[in-house]
Order: C-alpha cells, then sequence, then structure tokens
C-alpha cells in the first residue's frame, strides 16, 4: 500500500508511541520492521511485561475482522519471542503467553489517543490477573 492511506498505520504507531512517553514517561518508540520475525510496533514495552501493536482506521474492514487479525498478530508476536505454542482442536494458535501480554492499540475515529481501546485475548488478560493476584498476595 502507498500514499496517504499506508501512512494511517506508522503514523498512528508514532501518535502511540509520543503519547505513552509523553502522558506517562514511558520510554516506548516505533519498532523497526523486523519482517518474520515481527514483536509488533512499539520498542520498549517489553521490559513492563507488554508487546505493543498499533492499528489505524481502515476503510473496508469491519473492527471485528480487524481485531481477529490483531489478536493472530499478538499470538505470532509471542512465537516470535520463543514461547510455546500448540493448536487446539479447531486449528487455533495457543501460545503460553509466560508473563508477557500482547495488546494492540486500536484506533478510534474522533477520539484522542488516550481514548483508544487496547485489546488482547481473555487467557492473555487472566494470566496477568492471576499474576497481579500473586504478586499482591506475596507483599
Amino acid at each position: 500500500m502507498s500514499g496517504v492511506a499506508g501512512q494511517a498505520g506508522p503514523r498512528w504507531e508514532r501518535t502511540v508511541a509520543d503519547y505513552a512517553r509523553d502522558a506517562y514517561g514511558l520510554p516506548w518508540d516505533r519498532a523497526p520492521l523486523r519482517g518474520t520475525r515481527d514483536l509488533l510496533d512499539i520498542q520498549g514495552c517489553l521490559p513492563a511485561g507488554f508487546l505493543v501493536g498499533c492499528k489505524a482506521i481502515r476503510r473496508g474492514t469491519s473492527f471485528g475482522q480487524k481485531i481477529s487479525e490483531a489478536m493472530d498478530q499478538c499470538d505470532r508476536a509471542l512465537v516470535n519471542l520463543g514461547r510455546v505454542s500448540t493448536k487446539d482442536a479447531h486449528g487455533h494458535l495457543v501460545v503460553a503467553s509466560e508473563g508477557v501480554v500482547p495488546v494492540q492499540v486500536m484506533q478510534r475515529s474522533g477520539y484522542p489517543p488516550g481514548k483508544a481501546y487496547v485489546v488482547t485475548e481473555l487467557d492473555y488478560f487472566l494470566d496477568l490477573a492471576v499474576r497481579r493476584q500473586k504478586w499482591r498476595d506475596d507483599e
């Protein structure tokens, strides 16, 4: 994709990285393109236990389809990070997150960056919830 439409993704990635840095002081930046070794779109977030991707608005693609594709990218990023994966009975990839939560920041038309949706799969969210509970119990 080229031209203005092809720039929406990189522009949204830059917006998310800048917002995380400017509003919250996080050392995030746009990640370099890694091809088949993709770890999503933002670098600097792995030490905190996150892989962060960014999805800009794209005409002609339903939000549901975009989320499904984005979650598949999250799974592949975890595999690229070296996490163990298997296929379930339906052929879907199942990846052990092992404390790393992959998320996608979904742009919302007409809203500022802080109002974007951050989406992950339920199993990844619950893994984080269990780990946080254990941290709290250990205090």
